[in-house]
């Protein structure tokens, strides 16, 4: 009785080992599945992992914080926005093989056919009212043949009768892996004249969310890529084991 009992534990070991490869094959499959002719998009810990800043530009990013619900939160100082014709009020904010510490980049994104990312204008010197701020110019950066700094440029604002104050944008790309993504957000050249402009020359500070765009696949990070290939690994010794 012992005999069949060691047998059932057995059998049901295995059986437990067998769901667990099937749970990863499973999403393996979906993922590339998925990718196939896709357009991919940021996860909230991969947007956190954006570290690398155009140098050329001195606007500031002042904080970055994981919001309650989807996205992140980039709040940024632009200095003296209307007067910075030489100064560019713009931020490239990525992870890079530029510079940073380059999480994202290496990723295969041959099965993608563009990059996407949503973006909403929350507030501007702490105010969401229709006199806040002017609009902003968002994209979502990915590097192309040719073009390092590559991407789709949409115009949101706060209560505008012209312009959303979400909008996703939808970059393409032929690129086969990540050297640089992330996104870019601009004050707009028109506002660089003397012209009524409710930037304060003294600067301005906007808060902004960034998040996954919608029907996009979130590429695997660093982190997931590592469990996959822990879950190869195991496949691999279940496979010997009863081989043997």
């Amino acid at each position: 009785m012992a005999k069949k009992v060691k047998n059932n534990n057995t059998f049901f070991g295995r059986k437990e080992e067998m769901k667990k490869l099937i749970t990863i094959c499973l999403v393996v499959v979906c993922v590339m599945t998925a990718a196939s002719g896709a357009t991919f998009t940021l996860s909230d810990s991969a947007l956190m992992s954006l570290d690398y800043k155009y140098p050329g530009t001195p606007t500031t990013v002042v904080s970055v914080t994981d919001a309650a619900g989807p996205g992140v939160r980039f709040d940024i100082l632009y200095p003296d926005p209307r007067n910075a014709h030489g100064e560019n009020p713009t931020l490239y904010l990525t992870s890079s093989i530029y510079g940073g510490n380059g999480s994202l980049t290496g990723i295969d994104i041959s099965s993608f056919d563009a990059f996407a990312l949503k973006f909403t204008l929350i507030s501007a010197e702490g105010v969401s009212s229709t006199n806040a701020a002017g609009p902003i110019i968002v994209g979502a950066m990915i590097n192309q043949s040719g073009s390092a700094y590559a991407y789709h440029p949409e115009v949101i604002a706060i209560n505008s009768s012209y312009d959303p104050m979400s909008a996703t944008s939808v970059t393409p790309t032929e690129a086969s892996q990540i050297n640089l993504v992330g996104f870019v957000c601009n004050i707009p050249y028109w506002w660089y004249d003397d012209s009524p402009s409710p930037w304060d020359s003294a600067g301005a500070r906007i808060s902004i969310l960034v998040e996954s765009a919608p029907n996009a696949v979130s590429v695997p990070e660093p982190a997931t890529l590592l469990l996959l290939g822990l879950g190869g690994l195991a496949s691999r010794r279940v496979c010997a084991h009863r081989s043997r």
